[in-house]
């Protein structure tokens, strides 16, 4: 659903029924549908010339077809959906087997999770034109650019309008794409969301190619349009769908089999350390997401070849696996247990680096999160402390520090207090290194950190030059651990850690004027 149409007024989605956690699945075998519940929406509904069909197929393996005749420049359907069930979905894995033989009208097809829509009959409800308007998270396989640069991805779409100003997207390998493959779109969470595409050769058979994960949260994401609609879809309908937004050549063609919507499929999906990550903690926190249908799980753990049931298995969702060898590759997978059986989780691979993360940021969830583990000290109910996605310098996340030091107490600090404190000898490490970016607008300030430990022990060492906040390219700063030692700190219970701007005297900032420094991987170093 590229459609860029402008929606010229406010319109309320249909409310769908209450939240099931059934499930439904269509093969279209004998020439009939297996779900009496399938509706066949599209947009512009004028001409007629869309149509859904099932047709023969060998063995008797019947399929679906959606079709379009009539070009887009006469008023021909732009993209024609297929719901197999009003049931509202949360944590849903889509599935169907999607054909992408065809010519340059096979623009795009694909899959629909979470979808809440309203029918315009005659067009008065939008001022665009009659047919389905719709809010979902969709998982493309574009034909558009022809069999040699197939390639999958993810959007989310407001009223048939994508919002997204990045692409998550991956190509898919190789040339021999004139065939079909089984897709899967997989969507877990409500804050946030994680929505990941996989193209299968078939059902249960090799992966071909998956997208990254989209996090989709409450607040403006790196890949959202700004100031678009920011809220995440917690449920709704699930779908299959076909569409050509251009003049010529008219129409699409585009059949789907053995289509589902499971509500006990979707697979768990990792947080940290990333999938494919490659300076991941040789002491790291694995943590995941399950999805609602999960009462258990089995981990398993090991280099690539070599996974191993860990036992026992956790009780939560996250597991550490101890000190890791610098410079290894490590595989894990979460299985699922529920009411109906196991479901096989995906295997994720991480490259450990040499450092002991303090805090990348990257477990935060929303803004709400991360103030809640970094408090400033700024009485009166101001925020300054925010969660960054769109300028970071490793990973997904940092943290956006703003500061108003042009009023009392003339020091801004965020302090991330330890439930538990932190042992930093486990590696004998040299430095404590943060990553930080500034802006060139920036007054200068001063820029300290300070370490506390169990016993109110404290060490705080000062950046020399004030001007680095006016730093636009990222820039490391690494603190010696004998000056955290020397102070009298016990490196073996850590409490606090501090990161502070300013040293007291009024910044001299204009007005209201809010600076702005970007924190970044706060870790260890041996």
């Amino acid at each position: 659903m590229n459609m860029r149409i402008v929606v010229v007024c406010v319109v309320t989605v249909l409310a769908m029924a209450g939240v099931s956690f059934g499930n439904w699945v269509e093969t279209f075998d004998g020439g009939e549908f297996d779900l009496t519940t399938w509706q066949f929406p599209h947009v512009p509904q004028m001409l007629g010339t869309f149509t859904a069909t099932i047709q023969s197929g060998a063995d008797g393996d019947d399929f679906l077809a959606l079709a379009e005749t009539s070009s887009a420049g006469v008023g021909g359907a732009l993209f024609g959906a297929g719901f197999g069930s009003e049931e509202a979905f949360d944590d849903v894995r889509v599935g169907a087997v999607v054909n992408v033989v065809g010519d340059a009208s096979h623009s795009y097809h694909g899959l629909i999770a979470r979808a809440s829509y309203i029918i315009d009959p005659d067009g008065s409800l939008t001022g665009v034109a009659p047919g389905v308007w719709a809010d979902c998270y969709i998982m493309h396989i574009d034909w558009d650019n022809g069999p040699a640069n197939l390639k999958i991805d993810l959007e989310k779409v407001i009223m048939n309008q994508n919002i997204m100003d990045e692409n998550i997207e991956v190509l898919v390998p190789g040339l021999a794409h004139a065939r079909s493959y089984y897709a899967e779109l997989n969507v877990v969470g409500a804050g946030p969301v994680y929505v990941t595409g996989s193209l299968y050769e078939y059902e249960g058979g090799p992966l071909v190619a998956r997208t990254p994960t989209m996090v989709d949260t409450n607040g403006n994401d790196w890949w959202e349009d700004a100031d678009a609609h920011d809220e995440v879809f917690t449920q709704g309908v699930s779908g299959i769908f076909a569409q050509n937004e251009d003049a010529e050549p008219a129409g699409f063609y585009t059949t789907f089999d053995d289509v589902s919507s499971l509500s006990d499929g979707p697979s768990a999906v990792p947080v940290y350390p990333a999938d494919g990550a490659t300076d991941a903690s040789i002491l790291p926190t694995l943590e995941w997401v399950e999805a609602a249908f999960a009462t258990g799980r089995q981990l398993w753990f090991g280099t690539p070849g070599n996974l191993e049931a860990v036992d026992p298995a956790p009780e939560g969702t996250t597991f550490a696996p101890g000190i890791l060898e610098a410079g290894q590759a490590y595989q894990w997978r979460v299985d699922q247990t529920g009411p109906n059986g196991t479901v096989t989780g995906h295997v994720w691979q991480f490259t450990t680096g040499r450092s002991v993360p303090v805090d990348g940021f990257e477990s935060y969830a929303d803004d709400a999160d991360i103030t809640g583990s970094w408090v400033h000290n700024i009485e009166g109910g101001y925020e300054y402390i925010f969660l960054d996605a769109g300028t970071v310098n490793q990973g997904a996340k940092a943290m956006r520090f703003e500061y108003q030091n042009q009023y009392e107490p003339f020091v801004t600090e965020a302090t991330r207090t330890f439930e538990t404190p932190q042992d930093w000898t486990l590696i004998n490490p040299s430095s404590l290194s943060l990553s930080f970016r500034g802006r060139k607008a920036n007054v200068e300030q001063q820029v300290h950190v300070r370490v506390e430990d169990a016993a109110a022990n404290q060490a705080t060492v000062t950046l020399p030059y004030t001007f680095a906040v006016q730093s636009d390219p990222w820039r490391t700063w690494d603190i010696s651990i004998s000056d955290i030692v020397d102070a009298g700190v016990d490196l073996t219970a850590i409490q606090k850690i501090t990161i502070g701007l300013g040293d007291g005297s009024d910044s001299g900032q204009d007005g209201d004027t809010r600076d702005i420094l970007y924190i970044d991987n706060i870790c260890l170093c041996p």
